[in-house]
């Protein structure tokens, strides 16, 4: 009898040390839960300013965070770094010599599900050198800008990139997934890359280079001169109001829709293995197997080349 008491005291020992323990655990994760939902507001941590005089090269570099562009009131360049959590480690790194500025993110907690970060940079109208903006999955917002640069380079991994008016010697952007809103962009060179993400732009004005895997991109006004090329999907939708050099165009496994000024005459060819072609010119074309090509009007000014693998091509004027 005193050792089967023995061992049932012992079982109910137990369980009462189990019970101890889980209700200890349960009080734990209801604590942090409790912590997690009142998350403090970010606010203003660090702010930096830079004198832009002899300055050529401005690099602005950030990982997650979202970075939004405003104009200057002065003529200096001001970076304000909203954290919710205010600790040195966590400003960003500066890198500057006689031509340069390098400002890229800080530190991060350990555990930063918590933590938030974005920036805002305050850009003086009068700097017309080289700006450099990269994030990876961070929002860029240029919008509120009206750049006049010497070149242009943006680069997102999975962010947004907004960018409403620019004019630049050299313009380059870049998205791996995230898309590219455009307003007016002009430049001497302009190239866009993409892999997946979606380009949408307002006008286009200069020597265009485009390169996406399986992006759409979408040019409502065009002028100038482009290569435009989608090496696995994707549509590629670009109407030209002004044509200054030639044009060429080509689609894996995507449609072409490209819309010439009425007035344009150009040499004109067109070659798919399983789409069709579609011309508002049909009179001024013959198909030779695969190929579609002609001249449109008495003294062609560009060549026109589309080309496509699996999809349809459309060209109108």
């Amino acid at each position: 009898m005193n050792n089967s008491f023995s061992k049932e005291g012992e079982v109910f020992i137990m369980k009462m040390k189990r019970k101890i323990i889980n209700g200890m655990l349960m009080a734990a994760c209801l604590f942090t839960l409790s912590g997690c939902s009142h998350s403090t507001p970010a606010q203003v941590a660090n702010e930096l300013q830079f004198n832009l005089n002899g300055i050529s090269d401005v690099t602005i570099s950030y990982d997650e965070e979202n970075v939004t562009f405003y104009q200057s009131e002065n003529d200096a360049l001001i970076i304000k770094e909203y954290m919710t959590e205010n600790k040195s480690r966590y400003y960003a790194d500066v890198k500057q010599d006689s031509g340069s500025i390098h400002v890229s993110e800080g530190g991060k907690p350990f555990l930063k599900s918590n933590f938030t970060r974005y920036i805002e940079v305050y850009l003086p109208q009068e700097y017309q050198a080289n700006l450099t903006v990269t994030t990876t999955n961070g929002n860029i917002d240029m919008s509120d800008l009206a750049l006049d640069l010497n070149s242009l380079r943006i680069d997102s991994t999975a962010g947004t990139v907004q960018l409403d008016d620019a004019n630049a010697s050299i313009v380059h952007l870049s998205s791996t997934s995230g898309e590219l809103d455009l307003g007016n962009i002009t430049g001497e060179q302009i190239r866009l890359d993409t892999t997946s993400g979606k380009v949408t732009c307002v006008e286009l004005n200069g020597a265009v280079t485009y390169t996406s895997t399986s992006g759409d991109i979408v040019v409502k006004s065009a002028v100038g001169s482009g290569s435009y090329r989608s090496n696995n999907s994707g549509n590629l939708k670009v109407t030209y109001t002004e044509v200054t050099g030639d044009l060429s165009f080509f689609n894996k496994n995507g449609g072409i829709e490209l819309t010439l000024p009425q007035d344009l005459e150009f040499e004109f060819e067109a070659t798919t293995k399983n789409g069709s072609v579609s011309t508002s010119f049909q009179g001024s074309i013959s198909i030779d197997g695969r190929t579609t090509r002609g001249t449109v009007g008495n003294t062609p000014t560009a060549t026109v080349k589309t080309e496509t693998n699996n999809g349809n091509i459309t060209v109108t004027q």
